[in-house]
């Protein structure tokens, strides 16, 4: 990307209008890595469906920066903070109050269904999804919105984050070593 290409660059915090365009690049996504893995079970209807979008938008432990140019979403990161019990004040009233019997409602299925307890309860975050249109990608736009993320992390007081990545996807796997993420675990599949 040339200088002048970068100044109509803008990174920034999604907002609930870019749902659509936050859907659609999902879909993307999830539809590449399909196509990466034959035995990759296909799309539910709800997946990356702008409602669903919408409603991640809400959650105040999901964040989404969006790397926009000359008015147009080009590609997103998001993030989920995990393990941090929000406070009554943070979440609203309504919120705090479905998410205690949500939370209610779960440890009494673990209970009957006599479901293990976990052994810890991590706290950090979570790159739940990343994609930078093709067209646009090696302009170090991926970058800049794993920046935004990270610092973004760092003001919630979240010293870590993980991700996963398709092994295949070595470009992603590159990328994300780049930036200093390092192998955590391998899971493993056989096609039978």
């Amino acid at each position: 990307m040339t200088t002048d290409e970068n100044a109509f660059l803008l990174i920034r915090a999604a907002r609930t209008e870019d749902a659509e365009s936050l859907a659609a690049l999902s879909r993307q996504l999830l539809l590449y890595e399909k196509s990466l893995n034959e035995t990759m079970a296909d799309l539910t209807g709800w997946a990356a469906s702008v409602e669903e979008v919408r409603k991640q938008l809400l959650r105040p432990n999901n964040r989404f920066f969006v790397a926009e140019k000359r008015g147009a979403v080009i590609g997103y990161i998001k993030i989920i903070v995990q393990g941090r019990k929000l406070s009554r004040e943070e979440l609203g009233l309504l919120r705090w109050l479905l998410d205690r019997i949500e939370q209610a409602a779960r440890n009494a299925v673990n209970r009957v269904l006599r479901r293990p307890r976990p052994n810890v309860y991590a706290i950090g975050g979570y790159i739940a999804g990343m994609f930078v249109l093709p067209a646009e990608r090696r302009a170090k736009i991926g970058h800049q919105l794993l920046s935004a993320a990270e610092n973004w992390l760092l003001a919630q007081s979240i010293p870590l984050t993980e991700l996963h990545v398709l092994y295949i996807n070595e470009a992603a796997r590159q990328f994300w070593e780049a930036a200093g993420y390092q192998p955590l675990t391998l899971g493993m599949r056989k096609k039978l």
